[in-house]
């Protein structure tokens, strides 16, 4: 009898053990996810087959410790009611036994070994695979049987439930960059520049280009002479070239072709033989594919029409970039930033700044429709062109034009209105 008594409350703890072992391990291949799976199959080499096993049948392996949990856990509960019987009656005992063991299954098979699993899934993954490959031939029967169910009862409501994928999705992606740069596990620079790449698939060119009023263009029947002061006064090395219309761009023109006719002293002579062809894009087309473009066409800057044919702006293979890797100054970019605190809730802004830049550096959700800029955003708000100095109120804000040159707005003043305005 006492050797009966021993060998029953061995088997409970063993099937507790067990228990223990299936909730962490489920809890540790979920939390892992595949891409962890596969960083810890090049992180452990010892363990590498059983991690790409593991990637390779994350569906099975949930499986096993689904399958093996609910096995243990009812077997553990028989036992204990046989044993609460035994020493209580056949009252109290199952009573007991019930209370003792959610009591126990609860707090020591579930809750403590899925925290512990959370918090270090790694060490659980990585000691767990031996058992569960064991278990995963053990339990093949059950398994299959039960997989086969599942997938039953799916066709019976029309439910697809035999795939399972732990992959990251662009949002998770997003949330772990965010809240990586909130805890300080990456730099606020490597955040945004992170941020960028998962962008900029999704941002059109119309929101990153030279607009058409701002861009630098010169006249296909301009001498030599004057193209040179034209480069010399912008900074640019190259400049797009119009025949009497700024709708009519025949080309481009690099500010290297007029080294050979100055160096011959050909100064009155016309451009338009040294442009080079232009490569036209759609106003609409994702900034992934203009770069794609502009690379494989060998070009660093794109003439940007709209949906009648006209010049809507040109983008440079610099304003794709900057998509990524944030403003990138050189000696002749202006050196105004496109949003300056001025004082705590005071800021100046560049009219071109676009909106979602704007919503995330003060924290403050800007939408318009149709609207994709500062400028914009204060011509919608006023309805006509504002002179210096009027200003509208959007939300708490407070919008001032500070500077407007020819209908065009090129700086504003956004501040916080005073509690109670």
């Amino acid at each position: 009898m006492n050797s009966d008594l021993a060998g029953s409350i061995g088997l409970l703890l063993l099937f507790l053990i067990f228990s223990f072992f299936f909730s962490s391990a489920e809890t540790a291949i979920t939390a892992a996810g595949k891409v962890k799976l596969k960083v810890l199959e090049n992180a452990h080499p010892d363990r590498k087959s059983g991690f790409s096993w593991l990637a390779a049948n994350v569906q099975r392996a949930l499986s096993v410790t689904l399958v093996g949990n609910n096995i243990v856990n009812i077997a553990a509960s028989s036992i204990a009611t046989v044993l609460f019987t035994r020493f209580f009656g056949a009252q109290k005992g199952p009573v007991m036994a019930i209370a003792a063991m959610t009591t126990v299954v609860v707090i020591f098979c579930e809750i403590l070994p899925k925290n512990i699993a959370i918090a270090h899934k790694e060490a659980v993954l990585y000691r767990s695979l031996p058992l569960l490959r064991f278990f995963s031939v053990a339990l093949g029967p059950a398994i299959y049987a039960v997989q086969r169910s599942i997938w039953f009862i799916g066709g019976l409501f029309g439910l697809k439930l035999d795939t399972f994928s732990s992959f990251v999705t662009r949002e998770d992606f997003e949330v772990m960059v965010n809240e990586s740069g909130e805890s300080g596990a990456i730099e606020e620079d490597e955040r945004k520049m992170i941020s960028g790449v998962i962008s900029f698939e999704e941002t059109r060119v119309s929101e990153v280009m030279v607009a058409r009023t701002d861009m630098m263009a010169i006249s296909s029947d301009t001498t030599v002479a004057r193209a040179s002061e034209i480069f010399l006064e912008s900074g640019h090395s190259r400049v797009p070239v119009y025949e009497k219309e700024l709708d009519k761009i025949t080309g481009v023109l690099y500010v290297k072709d007029l080294l050979a006719p100055l160096s011959r002293g050909a100064f009155d002579s016309d451009v338009a033989p040294l442009q080079r062809r232009p490569l036209f894009i759609p106003e609409t087309i994702k900034t992934d594919e203009a770069f794609d473009l502009m690379k494989k066409s060998k070009t660093h800057i794109a003439i940007v029409v709209d949906e009648y044919g006209g010049t809507a702006g040109l983008v440079t293979l610099e304003d794709l970039l900057e998509e990524i890797v944030g403003d990138i100054q050189d000696e002749y970019d202006d050196e105004r930033p496109d949003v300056l605190e001025e004082k705590e809730g005071i800021y100046l802004v560049q009219g071109y700044v676009n909106l979602d830049e704007l919503s995330e550096t003060l924290g403050y959700q800007f939408e318009f429709e149709d609207v994709d800029t500062v400028a914009g955003m204060l011509l919608s708000l006023k309805g006509n062109f504002p002179e210096e100095g009027e200003s509208v109120v959007y939300g708490p804000w407070v919008i001032c034009a500070v500077e407007v040159v020819d209908h065009r707005i090129l700086q504003v003043r956004i501040e916080r209105a005073a509690e109670g305005e």
